[in-house]
């Protein structure tokens, strides 16, 4: 399935900030990768008449992984993008014959997410806290049902420590999606709120 056109637009961002890392700008290149115990969709029972009710019950839970590009404007302020990998679950009731029992069957849902935040350090030192903060895109494949919302907004609050010219840094990032997209939305829809637990590995040597 093609990207939507903010999806691209951010892989575009993504990749700009990449190439101005070879010529060696203000930009420090890492990974980050992380997990959340919350839920990708929301659970439901619709009650139907004379028939099994459908049943959605999601998993709960995941993990996220992909490459991290940071621009540096000043010692404190920069600007933050990832492209974040991150595959979404859920299980679909479904009636098996001839004896009309109850199953479920498994779905995955892909998805690209590509935050672009602000970031602001309070501190200059070896252990740096600092807030983050912008708008965030997503685009979906295997879509199984599903259509989730394309954007979204995000903040999250962590610290930064140094080792070598490695920045490692730990933080919590709350994302606010959009209302799901029709059609599909209306059978299974995302869960709006995603609290997410990060790790990040940056490589700062590139920095002037």
């Amino acid at each position: 399935m093609p990207l939507n056109r903010l999806a691209t637009s951010a892989m575009r961002i993504v990749v700009l900030l990449f190439a101005s890392a070879l010529y060696g700008q203000r930009i420090s290149v890492g990974v980050v990768a992380g997990g959340y115990a919350n839920s990708d969709f929301v659970s439901k029972i619709h009650i139907i008449p004379g028939v099994n009710p459908d049943i959605t019950l999601s998993d709960k839970g995941g993990y996220f992984f992909g490459p991290t590009v940071e621009l540096h404007l000043t010692r404190r302020l920069s600007v933050v993008t990832d492209a974040l990998y991150k595959p979404l679950h859920y299980k679909r009731s479904a009636t098996f014959f001839p004896n009309g029992s109850i199953g479920y069957a498994p779905a995955t849902v892909v998805t690209w997410q590509f935050p672009l935040l602000t970031k602001f350090r309070f501190a200059s030192g070896k252990l740096r806290p600092f807030l983050e903060g912008g708008p965030s895109f997503r685009s979906a494949g295997n879509l199984n049902q599903t259509n989730p919302s394309n954007h979204g907004v995000s903040a999250g609050v962590g610290i930064e420590g140094r080792w070598r010219a490695l920045s490692l840094a730990p933080s919590i990032r709350y994302t606010r999606w959009a209302k799901d997209r029709y059609p599909w939305s209306y059978d299974v829809q995302t869960r709006s709120d995603q609290v997410e637990f990060q790790f990040r590995v940056i490589w700062s040597g590139m920095r002037k």
